[in-house]
Parts: C-alpha cells; sequence; structure tokens
C-alpha cells in the first residue's frame, strides 16, 4: 500500500458536497432571473415583516409609556373640517396640506384627559421649537390666551392625577424650549412640573398688552371720508376709521378687559409655580413680597428677564440643552400624543362596546376604568361636533349656510344625542349670523337635541348672537365675548380723490334716491333710513340676549352698548354659564342629552316615518291610484282605518305594517318618555368612560359624494332646498379638492421662485439657452 493510501478517503468523501454546490450554482445561474426575483421578494417579505412588527409594537401603550409632544407655531388647531371628513382620501389631503406634528385642539385635550387616568402612562415631555417650517418666525405655540388656559387645565389635571396615581413628586412633566418668544408661550409652560431652558434664553414677561392705529387723518388726506354708524358707545371696531384716537369708552373698556387678563395671568402662573417661586425668594433673603402673585406682578413689571434671573426667582426649573432628553426617558418608552390618542381611542371604541355588551369571560371589562356609579352601566351619550371658526360669512367656505348644514346633519342623526357648538369667531355678517342662530334654535325645538356652546379664544358679536339659545355657554376665563352691538361702515370717495387721480364720476339716476352712492354722503331722509336700520338690527339683537338669556329690556342694556369683555367678566353678568374647557362642554351636552335621550331619538324616528308617508302617497299618485296628492291626503284623512289601510297597502302593503308597528312601538315609548324622572338613570358624562364623539362633516358622507362623482351617478337632491346632507357633504368635499389644488400650486411657486431656482435660470441664460430670468428679486406675499 502506498503511503498516501490512508488520505484518499477524505477526500473522496468530500466530492459529493462539492459536486452538490457545484450543480446548485449551475442551477442558479441557469435560472438566474428567477433566483434573483425570489431572492427580492423574499429580502422584501423579510423586512415588511419586521416593519409590520415594530408598527405592532410602537402601537402598543405598556406600563411605563412617557408621552412626548413636538409643538410648533402653528401645530395646534382648532379644525381641519375641510380636509378631515374627505373620506377615503383624508390621509392624502392631510399629507398635503398639513405639517408634521400638527394636531387638533380637540384631540390634543381628549389625550391629555385619557392620559391622566391611565396608569401606564408615567410622564408627559413637551418641546417647542421651529419644526420642519422654513416661514416659521417665533419659538412659541401659536395659540390663543383661552386655547392655552384649556390646555393648562388639561395638564393640571394631568399632573394631579399622575401624583394620586404613582405618589407626590412622580407624576412630573417636562417642558423644553431654548428660548421664550412671547408670554402665551410660557403661560403654558408654567403649568409643567419642570422648566427647561438654555441658559442665554430669556422670558419676554411684560404684561398683558393693546395697541390699536386709528387712520382717520390718513384716509382723509388721500380723500375718503368713512360714514360709520355704531350701536352704541362701546362698539370700537370702526373707531380706527372714523376717529383720530381712541374714546374715551372704548379706552376704558380696553383697560377693564386688560386689567381681567392680567390678573387672570398673575393668578394662574402664581399658583402653579407658587412652591418653587417662594421657596427661591427664602433661599435668596431678599425682601421679597409675601406671596407668589406680588412676585409675579413685580417681574412683569421688570420683564424681560434672563434664564439666570428666572431660575433664581424660580419660574424656571433649570438651565440645560433638549439634547439630554433621554436620561429622563430612561428606559421607558416613548409615545407621541397623537399617536396615543389614536390608540387610546381604539381601547376607549373597544370599552365602550365592552360597556354595552358586558363583561369579558373572566369576568373583567376590555375598560380599565370601571364606572364606579352602578346607576349607569353601559349607558353611553354620543355628541355631534360642528365647528364656527373665523369670520361669519354669508358665502365662501365658511358661509353660515354650510355651518347650517352641519348642524342640521347632526341633528338629523339618530345616533347623535347632543350637538356642542364649538366657536371661535369674532363675529361678522348679521344676516349670517342669524341664519346659524335660527339653525340653533330649530334644531331644539324640532329635534329636542341639546346645544352647547364652547367658546375659544374670542366669541363676540355676530359669533354670540348665533349661540345665545344655546342650552349652556362655556368659556375660559380669557375669552373675548360681549361686544353686543352694531357696527356699520361706508367709504364716501370725495373730490379731493378723485382730482388727486384725475379722474371724473357721473352718476346717473332714474328714481331719487343715491343710498347706494359711494361718492355721496348720505344725507336727510337717506341718511334717516339708514341709521333706522341699524337700530332696528340692535334692537334685535338685544332682544334676542334678552330672551335667551333672561334679562330684562333694561338690563339688557348694561351688557350691550357694544361692551366687550372677558370670560370671567361675562360670568358674572350672565352673559356665559360655566367656565369650562372644550372637553367639559362635551360632558355637559351628554348629561343634558340622556335627560331627553329617549324623547329626541323619537322625534327623530317620526321625522323619518313622515317622510316615508309622503314617499308612500307620491307613490300611490304615480302609479294612479289618485290623481293628485291633495286628493290622496284628504281620502286618508276621512277613511276609516280599514279603509286607509287599503289604499295604502295599494301602495306598498309592507310598508304600511312597518309603519303601523313602528306607530304602536313609538306610542309605547312616549308613555315611559312622559312618566316621572323614576325612569331615568342618572349620568355622568365622562369623556375618557362614557362618551363618543362624531364630527360634522361626516367622513362618509364626503366619500359616497366621491364615489358618486367618480363612477357619474347622479344624486338626487330634489326637494333639499341647499340643506341635504348630501349638499352638505359635496360643499365639503368641492373645499377639500381646491385646498388641495391650491396647496399643489403654492408650493411649486415657491419651488419655480426659490433662489436655487433662479440661479439655475441664470446659469442656463450664461451658457447659451433661451431662457430668461425676469427678475432676480420677485417674491410673493
Amino acid at each position: 500500500m502506498p503511503p498516501n493510501a490512508g488520505n484518499d478517503h477524505p477526500r473522496d468523501s468530500s466530492k459529493p458536497s462539492r459536486n452538490l454546490l457545484l450543480g446548485s450554482a449551475r442551477m442558479l445561474w441557469r435560472f438566474k432571473k428567477t433566483a434573483v426575483i425570489a431572492s427580492g421578494a423574499a429580502y422584501c417579505l423579510y423586512k415588511f415583516q419586521q416593519w409590520k412588527l415594530r408598527n405592532e409594537l410602537n402601537k402598543q401603550i405598556i406600563d411605563g409609556t412617557v408621552l412626548t409632544w413636538s409643538i410648533t407655531n402653528g401645530s395646534i388647531i382648532e379644525t381641519d373640517t375641510a380636509t378631515s371628513g374627505f373620506g377615503p382620501f383624508g390621509k392624502v389631503v392631510d399629507s398635503l396640506l398639513q405639517p408634521s406634528h400638527q394636531i387638533r385642539m380637540l384631540d390634543a385635550l381628549v389625550a391629555l384627559e385619557m392620559a391622566a387616568v391611565d396608569p401606564r402612562i408615567k410622564s408627559l415631555i413637551v418641546r417647542v421649537h421651529n419644526g420642519e417650517s422654513t416661514d416659521a418666525r417665533s419659538m412659541s405655540t401659536g395659540l390663543g390666551i383661552a386655547q392655552t388656559q384649556e390646555l393648562r387645565q388639561a395638564l393640571e389635571r394631568f399632573q394631579q392625577r399622575k401624583e394620586q396615581q404613582h405618589g407626590s413628586g412622580k407624576g412630573k412633566s417636562y417642558f423644553y424650549i431654548d428660548s421664550f418668544d412671547d408670554q402665551q408661550t410660557y403661560y403654558l409652560a408654567s403649568a409643567f412640573s419642570d422648566i427647561i431652558m438654555q441658559p442665554t434664553g430669556y422670558l419676554p414677561l411684560t404684561g398683558i398688552s393693546a395697541t390699536n392705529m386709528y387712520f382717520k387723518d390718513l384716509i382723509e388726506k388721500l380723500g375718503i371720508h368713512m360714514h360709520v354708524e355704531a350701536r352704541k358707545d362701546y362698539k370700537g371696531v370702526v373707531a380706527p376709521f372714523s376717529q383720530s384716537s381712541m374714546p374715551e369708552k372704548h379706552r376704558k373698556n380696553m383697560m377693564d378687559i386688560l386689567e381681567s387678563l392680567n390678573s387672570t395671568f398673575i393668578r394662574d402662573t402664581a399658583r402653579s409655580r407658587k412652591v418653587a417661586i417662594l421657596s427661591n425668594a427664602q433661599v435668596t433673603g431678599e425682601d421679597q413680597p409675601a406671596t407668589a402673585a406680588e412676585i409675579m406682578r413685580g417681574v412683569l413689571e421688570e420683564g424681560p428677564i434672563s434664564a439666570p434671573y428666572a431660575k433664581k426667582l424660580g419660574l424656571i426649573t433649570a438651565q440645560d440643552f433638549i439634547f439630554d432628553v433621554e436620561s429622563i426617558i430612561g428606559i421607558r418608552k416613548a409615545m407621541s400624543l397623537s399617536n396615543y390618542r389614536k390608540q387610546r381611542g381604539k381601547e376607549h371604541w373597544a370599552s365602550i362596546i365592552t360597556s354595552i355588551m358586558g363583561k369579558n369571560e373572566d369576568g373583567t371589562s376590555l375598560n380599565m376604568h370601571e364606572q364606579k356609579d352602578s346607576s349607569q352601566p353601559g349607558l353611553i351619550a354620543t355628541v355631534g361636533i360642528v365647528y364656527l371658526v373665523g369670520n361669519i360669512e354669508r358665502h365662501g367656505t365658511n358661509s353660515a349656510e354650510r355651518i347650517a348644514h352641519h348642524l342640521l346633519d347632526a341633528a338629523r342623526d339618530i345616533n347623535v344625542d347632543a350637538i356642542v357648538l364649538r366657536i371661535d369667531s369674532g363675529g361678522g355678517d348679521v344676516i349670517a349670523s342669524e341664519t346659524i342662530g335660527a339653525a340653533v334654535d330649530y334644531i331644539q325645538t324640532n329635534f329636542s337635541k341639546p346645544v352647547v356652546a364652547s367658546y375659544g379664544n374670542i366669541s363676540a358679536s355676530g359669533a354670540y348672537y348665533a349661540s345665545t339659545s344655546c342650552k349652556r355657554i362655556f368659556a375660559s376665563p380669557g375669552t373675548i365675548t360681549g361686544s353686543i352691538g352694531v357696527a356699520a361702515m361706508r367709504p364716501i370717495i370725495t373730490r379731493k380723490l378723485l382730482d388727486y387721480i384725475g379722474t371724473n364720476v357721473e352718476e346717473l339716476y332714474v328714481i331719487d334716491n343715491k343710498s347706494n352712492s359711494s361718492f355721496t354722503e348720505p344725507q336727510g331722509s337717506e341718511l334717516e333710513r339708514y341709521r333706522k336700520l341699524v337700530d332696528e338690527i340692535y334692537e334685535g339683537f338685544t332682544k334676542r340676549v334678552a330672551k335667551d338669556r333672561g334679562y330684562s329690556n333694561e338690563d339688557v342694556e348694561e351688557v350691550a352698548q357694544g361692551r366687550v369683555f372677558t370670560g370671567i367678566q361675562a360670568l358674572s353678568n350672565g352673559l356665559v354659564d360655566e367656565m369650562g374647557s372644550f372637553t367639559r362642554a362635551i360632558e355637559s351636552a351628554a348629561e343634558l342629552g340622556s335627560k331627553v335621550m329617549l324623547e329626541t331619538k323619537l322625534k327623530t324616528l317620526r321625522r323619518t316615518l313622515q317622510l316615508h308617508r309622503n314617499n308612500v302617497l307620491q307613490a300611490a299618485v304615480t302609479l294612479g291610484h289618485f290623481k293628485s296628492l291633495d286628493e290622496a291626503e284628504k281620502k286618508l284623512d276621512n277613511a276609516s282605518p280599514d279603509a286607509e289601510s287599503k289604499t295604502t297597502n295599494s301602495a306598498s302593503s309592507s310598508d304600511n305594517n312597518n309603519e303601523s308597528k313602528l306607530e304602536s312601538f313609538m306610542d309605547k315609548l312616549e308613555i315611559i318618555a312622559s312618566e316621572p324622572a323614576k325612569f331615568k338613570r342618572p349620568f355622568k358624562g365622562d369623556i375618557t368612560r362614557n362618551i363618543l364623539l362624531k364630527e360634522f362633516p361626516q367622513q362618509k358622507q364626503l366619500a359616497k359624494w366621491v364615489f358618486n362623482s367618480i363612477i357619474k351617478q347622479e344624486v338626487d337632491d330634489d326637494g333639499d332646498f341647499g340643506f341635504s346632507p348630501t349638499t352638505s357633504a359635496r360643499m365639503s368635499a368641492q373645499d377639500a379638492a381646491k385646498n388641495v389644488v391650491l396647496a399643489v400650486l403654492k408650493d411649486e411657486i415657491n419651488a419655480l421662485l426659490s433662489g436655487d431656482s433662479l440661479r439655475t435660470l441664470e446659469k442656463s441664460a450664461e451658457q447659451g439657452r433661451s431662457v430668461r430670468a425676469e427678475s432676480d428679486n420677485t417674491r410673493f406675499k
């Protein structure tokens, strides 16, 4: 045997493995395309499964979660009604129109309310920054005083509940900012347990003030005269155009408002930072006033103040940077407030279903916050939300007709038990305001559904007119309201302006009436008619306030004459019913709705039944059973029950049977509804437990209209007079589509006019291409 014969066995045993590898390689090379596609598909599937797992893990709210909230200027909005209801296209529309981190005010408030009672949430971290927007000009929240107060209330409740759940000093909330650019942002920050800002930052605390400009002398130099009629002395909205300086009564009214706002600001910030302020005052050993409020007033007189001095006074907690926020989060899971709102909303819906259907098989409820009041198990109230934001107009995307559409849609919805009208408007057209007010009256009279008003930053003049008949009115201490008065202004172009611009105007009249002329000052009978019209509108306004708010005709003048009030002042004189945030108004509406829940559903059913009966009669006439609707109605009224049944059955026997059964059922329910309150269970509204929200316009209506438009299906709007749900959906969808187009065009124009684009054009021109840059300094406002 050769010496190396013993080594042949291992070499020979490796041949099958090598052959297998070579065969596999040849197979892969032969089917290389298929192999690449299969490998790519497997890799994509693997990555998708990883993403899906991470996404599911991110959605889970675990015990030990820390909420994070990134706030930029304009990231907190009242409503996005034009796009939120755009059905299946809503996410696309929102991504085009809304910046990142944007959240609605109601969503933020509800999220904070739910987080407060959720023991899994340990703390809250908020950062105010510029965000991704290149248009940001200040490091602020962009909120008004009343909105800030609503968030402060929710944050204070959050901290109180966290201390109850986790012990004193453990339920902390953190506010990060590099420097404060306005007092409103610090007002919000003061509600947090810890305020952290950079060492070189400062606090512009100087007190709330107002600045008015008056243009009378300017416009008269231009040759324009403003004819103004104001009812009455305190109605100062037109004063800048008719006066050279602030009228004395307007000045007094403004000073009262500013004093009220500053007092509230001082009281709230001093209460929130009381412990830190007083402890720092004792450490310094200086002669300081006895109370935190007095120290805060002194700060406003000294401001602005630097970050080191603010820390010395106890107004902030630390001087640091946002980079070390991970040390606060630690091992805890970070979850954005908007994401928490979505996931907690799903849990809330599941708990509602459990509350209605019963408990789980193991006897536990899906809702981790059991109802403590055993007298109200399973009772759920649905509250419809309608927004009135911005100037009140007769035309346009925010017209009164559209607001009335949404109110009526909510009233017709049998699932809605009450309606909250959220208002953030300074008023507007008197006719438009009357339209909205009439819609509120109509709903409460014909549907018995209570309408509750929630005031945001402002609800004055026409906005107050529209909401006077609401069952309850909620406002914040800093809400601006009232302004019960009327103002009319008409510019008169004088000969001075015409001569200056070298223009002559000739007016021709067949009828001796120049009331609509912009070149002739009203005089004599024309002026009397003009003033009488304004007086009649003012008288109607005051009578409505007196009737709806319980004033006598004499007493209403004390709160009228155009006076403006803060929320606290309005509460003391009876213009509003309660100080409370948006969520408190919703809870109140749910409680009011629960008291008349059966009655409202019966009225809605009866209206549906009446429409059903009318449709049957119209079908009977169409089929030739009657010559006209008048004849059909007359015969039905005079017929015996058997004859009526037979007549109606000629059109639809099954419909009539259903109608009779429904009538009998509703008669029995009306007997129950008319019984004393012993049949009614007490209901305590809690937005975290037993309230569902439904906003109008609804997504389903908009999606249905879009789908019908795509497939060219006709929509029957006969007889709706512009107030059908379909019409409301179409109008909102058209607004959304218009906003999408405008947003896209805006981006294209900005890109075209950007510096890089202009430089590209210049470079192309230099290279001899036929491209011209008309202007290097073109800018669009």
